[in-house]
């Protein structure tokens, strides 16, 4: 990523300082921000009403299992949308206020033109599968990823599976475009077209892989993602300060209860793989062991890198139609509220690289 994007979003944090100071929050850790939740909470007017986007219920469960809701000081509703590219639609038409999205939908909407979107908070969990898997029809003859040439494969574009597809198939030196037949899908007709046997192969969720009978994986997405998962707004909705004091307090707890997925694992595994998604208890243990959690980071120049590397990737594989800058429609001025939580709940981020196996 060239040096004067990383120059820029520095200077836009130094700029949005002032909110941090404004709400006491300083440096993570310092006695001035002890009492940063209650701050937050305090600093949002009555009457307003987030509308939060989600999928499968990522947020609104560990919103209410944790008790994270206790206290809100707004309405807060959350709406399920079937992947990243609804979540963005719902974000511009106006039907939501905060999106969560994977790393793919939002660069591959910059290329298309969006340019009134931002992320204002993430998550990483490098190393990580993703929960993206390519299977096989058991019977076709289909053993490795090369042998997809010429074979039908369903994915859903714009979306997380669609960029792991891409640089799997990218890696064995195969194109998504020239030398496979790629059939486009909405994410939850993947899974019942291949159980159709109407493709010869899929990427899947994991949930969906038990689902379809558990066949022959040959890829994941371990080293073809960063386990990217964004808070998004229009951009729009930083102008209002009753919904950025909203934002604020929802970002702080967002952090928190991801952190309380990673200390009550079982918990976690029951109420959504389980009670949502229909599992087994074992199965859901499985994905969560195959997968973990990561941990929220700050919007710095290090996770700028890695979003404009995720972008580039994107490019060379053939999901990009043309190269953007990621750095415009980055937002740091929370990051001292994902820091100050992280510490709270006794987290450190890990450094933000992909392990090597």
């Amino acid at each position: 990523m060239p040096a004067r994007s990383c120059s820029s979003l520095c200077r836009r944090a130094a700029l949005i300082t002032g909110l941090a100071l404004s709400l006491g929050i300083g440096v993570a850790g310092t006695a001035r921000a002890e009492d940063l939740a209650a701050r937050l909470a305090a600093a949002v007017p009555p009457g307003v009403r987030l509308v939060v986007a989600e999928q499968n219920d990522q947020a609104s469960i560990p919103w209410t299992l944790s008790k994270v809701s206790e206290g809100v000081p707004y309405e807060a509703e959350f709406a399920n949308f079937n992947g990243g590219p609804a979540v963005l639609e719902a974000l511009i038409s106006g039907g939501a206020d905060i999106g969560y999205i994977g790393e793919a939908p939002l660069p591959i909407a910059i290329a298309a033109g969006v340019e009134d979107l931002v992320a204002v908070a993430l998550s990483a969990n490098p190393g990580t599968a993703g929960n993206y898997y390519v299977v096989a029809q058991p019977d076709s003859g289909i053993r490795s990823v090369a042998d997809l040439r010429g074979r039908t494969v369903a994915y859903p574009p714009g979306t997380g599976r669609h960029m792991a597809l891409a640089s799997i198939l990218h890696k064995a030196g195969l194109s998504l475009e020239t030398d496979v037949k790629g059939v486009e899908l909405a994410g939850a007709e993947v899974a019942p077209t291949f159980s159709s046997r109407a493709v010869d192969a899929a990427v899947v969720l994991g949930q969906q892989y038990f689902r379809i009978g558990e066949p022959p994986i040959l890829a994941d997405g371990r080293g073809h993602n960063w386990g990217w998962n964004i808070i998004v707004v229009h951009k729009t909705l930083l102008d209002d300060p009753a919904k950025t004091a909203a934002v604020a307090d929802f970002v702080r707890r967002a952090v928190q209860f991801y952190n309380w997925q990673r200390a009550n694992p079982d918990a976690w595994i029951q109420a959504s793989y389980v009670g949502q998604q229909g599992l087994t208890f074992e199965q859901g243990k499985r994905l969560f062991e195959n997968d973990g959690l990561g941990s929220y980071y700050r919007i710095d120049d290090r996770a700028a890198e890695v979003f404009q590397e995720i972008a580039d990737g994107l490019k060379a594989t053939g999901a990009l139609k043309r190269d953007i800058s990621i750095a415009p429609y980055l937002d740091p001025r929370f990051n001292d509220i994902v820091a100050w939580q992280n510490q709270a709940d006794g987290v450190v981020p890990r450094d933000l690289v992909q392990p090597t196996h």
